[in-house]
């Protein structure tokens, strides 16, 4: 018998090692609430509410954490059934492994989001089976984004997909003068000194494309050895309404709707901290470099999981 709840209203103290001192504190910063576009099942978004509820309750239980995206790697199981039955593809009864069925629906997907799909099935697969003692916690926070992402995809028809892709590659065609050069970024009344340009996803959202860009910044420090290793990110931006010429681009930041600008500089002082940018680069170890490009390529990803969630989905 228990005599009391209180036990079961304590916050588990462990979140109070990432700045977490209330539940509100912890919604803000590890919830990850379902959005999903209307082509999305109604059985998904609904099975999707369980891992919001226990995520909310993992605020007072860390393990629940682990449990939560247990349940969303469940649901992305029923979701592959389930989208198989939708484009009439035969679905054995009983028993029937999960790549079996993932299989099934590559020639309905790109290659980069069947790969993607792969992954989440071998979360499947760990989760299924799990180890004594296994706890991931929130090396996991940003999955939940992803596995978000994932469910919304998996109902999108190819069209969508090859569309998005078509567009993104004529973006990179036409954009390409601006992979490396010089320019003055111009965004939220401050200027920045970038070198690369490039877009790397996008998608239309009822005819009004929304594009993921990566600004280059040029570096004033840049370490020369692992003993002091402090990387700087990229300016990430998720913009709309995006035109450009030979010059320039301007677009609107959806994050704040204000606009943004970068134009093509060539002012010798510019030229000059381009070419003091290239010397740090140059002159690090090459262990440095390989560190920095791992690093990039990380937060990148990331960057584009972020940008899929929070802005291509209803």
């Amino acid at each position: 018998m228990i005599d009391s709840l209180d036990s079961f209203h304590a916050a588990d103290s462990i979140w109070a090692i990432w700045g977490v001192n209330s539940h509100q504190d912890f919604v803000d910063k590890f919830m990850v609430v379902g959005k999903f576009h209307p082509n999305v099942p109604e059985e998904i978004v609904n099975e999707y509410k369980i891992v919001e509820r226990l995520l909310c309750y993992s605020f007072y239980s860390y393990k629940l954490f682990d449990e939560a995206f247990s349940k969303v790697t469940r649901i992305f199981e029923s979701a592959v059934k389930l989208r198989l039955t939708q484009l009439g593809i035969a679905v054995k009864d009983g028993y029937e492994p999960l790549n079996n069925r993932l299989k099934k629906l590559e020639n309905y997907t790109s290659p980069g989001l069947f790969k993607e799909w792969d992954k989440a099935r071998k979360a499947r697969n760990i989760f299924a089976h799990p180890t004594s003692g296994q706890q991931f916690g929130i090396i996991v926070h940003r999955s939940f984004l992803q596995m978000v992402n994932i469910l919304n995809t998996l109902f999108l028809d190819k069209e969508v997909i090859d569309k998005n892709e078509a567009v993104l590659e004529r973006m990179k065609t036409e954009t390409k003068s601006f992979n490396n050069g010089l320019f003055k970024l111009e965004i939220d009344d401050k200027a920045y000194l970038v070198w690369s340009i490039i877009p790397y996803s996008c998608f239309y959202d009822t005819d009004k494309l929304k594009s993921f860009w990566v600004f280059h910044p040029v570096f004033t420090f840049f370490p020369q050895t692992t003993d002091k290793l402090d990387f700087s990110l990229p300016i990430c931006l998720r913009l709309k309404d995006v035109s450009y010429s030979e010059k320039e681009i301007i677009a609107i930041n959806l994050e704040n709707n204000r606009p943004i600008r970068a134009l093509l500089t060539d002012k010798k002082e510019n030229r000059d901290l381009l070419a003091t940018h290239k010397e740090l680069v140059d002159s690090s170890d090459s262990e440095v470099q390989e560190m920095y490009m791992n690093f990039l390529d990380t937060e990148l990803a990331n960057e584009i999981v972020k940008f899929l969630y929070h802005e291509c989905w209803n």
